[in-house]
């Protein structure tokens, strides 16, 4: 009997390896069915409507997508005839007199019932935000002034509250600074579902 011990064969080494490509097949699936379950959840809690009109608005304000996507979202849930307890109507949830005098201001004749139509709300609110923003520079100081109104001059004048008079540290009303807080964590979600390189 000879002593030299044979050669082992390649063929444990390719059946575990052909195993292994199999496994890692199946787990790479599970992992994008995952993915793909999860977005869908996702977008059934972050819906979108109003796109092509989201998207128009976004080059005429200067606003990205997803910041108008939610602030729409934490205002109206897209929900077009919205009305506040408070009395603000629309997609935007703009109160009837700043509606009026915006109207005025761009030499238009809406009335308080045009509000209640999602373009022209979602137009109007976004331009508001667009003056907003131009007087607090920050889109996120002008966030808080679209829910708080004025007293945002105070605050920022307030060290307080801001520590360079145009970004806000603080925010004193706790409705406010939730309001805000939700808008940029909305924003986040619509960036990455509907905005992204991945989401494309």
């Amino acid at each position: 009997m000879s002593s030299k011990k044979r050669k082992k064969s390649g063929c444990g080494c390719f059946v575990t390896a052909f195993i292994a490509t199999i496994l890692a097949g199946i787990i790479a699936f599970s992992s994008g069915v995952t993915q793909k379950l999860n977005d869908y959840i996702m977008k059934l809690v972050y819906p979108i409507a109003y796109e092509e009109e989201i998207l128009s608005a976004s080059e005429t304000y200067g606003f990205e997508p997803e910041f108008i996507c939610a602030v729409i979202y934490t205002e109206s849930g897209f929900k077009g005839d919205a009305v506040s307890s408070a009395g603000a109507r629309g997609l935007m949830q703009i109160m009837p007199e700043t509606f009026l005098w915006l109207s005025e201001r761009r030499g238009e004749d809406y009335t308080e019932e045009d509000m209640l139509i999602p373009e022209v709300s979602l137009d109007y609110g976004c331009y508001y935000l667009n003056l907003l923003t131009e007087q607090y520079e920050d889109k996120y100081t002008a966030l808080a002034a679209y829910n708080a109104g004025n007293v945002v001059k105070e605050w920022l004048l307030n060290e307080r509250y801001s520590s360079d008079g145009v970004t806000l540290d603080t925010i004193p009303y706790e409705e406010t600074s939730k309001y805000v807080e939700s808008i940029r964590d909305a924003e986040e979600k619509y960036r990455t579902l509907y905005f992204s390189e991945e989401s494309e």
